[in-house]
């Protein structure tokens, strides 16, 4: 899904709900000054939209750490591929929806929940899908000892769900 620069500059500067923006955002800074000392300016390379600014909010580069962990970690192959959804929901339709667990109780997927799934996956289990892909890949990732992945990851999946009504 293209980034709509059209979108007004609040909704800009909260990095937006398409996940390609988020991307494509990350990729133009890349090499731009993004990793200079504070206090220093950059040149702004012609190909990023005049509404992306450095430095980042805390909470975009939070975001912005989750989908490079996302992307990294191998998240995106199972919760951002459209022909994945038979094996994991898709991200972006997952945070702010209610979703059933395996007990059949319905709950809705806030950061709370994320984080609480990122650390105990065996807690909660989603109707519908099976849990061992899950559990496996988080136990190799050691997220228990790495607080601030998952502060990321939470932040990078309720930034690509639906925007709250």
């Amino acid at each position: 899904m293209p980034l709509n620069l059209h979108r007004d500059r609040r909704a800009a500067a909260r990095g937006g709900r398409a996940v390609s923006g988020l991307f494509a955002a990350a990729l133009a800074l890349c090499g731009c000054g993004a990793g200079m000392m504070p206090g220093t300016r950059s040149v702004r390379s012609p190909t990023v939209p005049a509404y992306v600014s450095e430095p980042f909010t805390p909470e975009q580069q939070l975001v912005e750490q989750g989908a490079r962990l996302v992307v990294a970690d191998g998240c995106a192959a199972c919760h951002l591929m459209a022909s994945a959804r038979v094996l994991a929901p898709s991200f972006s339709s997952f945070a702010g929806h209610r979703v059933r667990l395996a007990g059949g109780r319905s709950v809705l997927v806030d950061e709370q929940f994320v984080r609480e799934g990122l650390l105990r996956p065996r807690a909660d289990e989603l109707a519908g899908y099976d849990p061992a892909p899950m559990i496996a890949a988080l136990a190799r990732l050691h997220l228990d000892v790495q607080p601030q992945q998952v502060a990321a990851l939470a932040a990078f999946i309720e930034q690509v769900g639906p925007e709250p009504e």
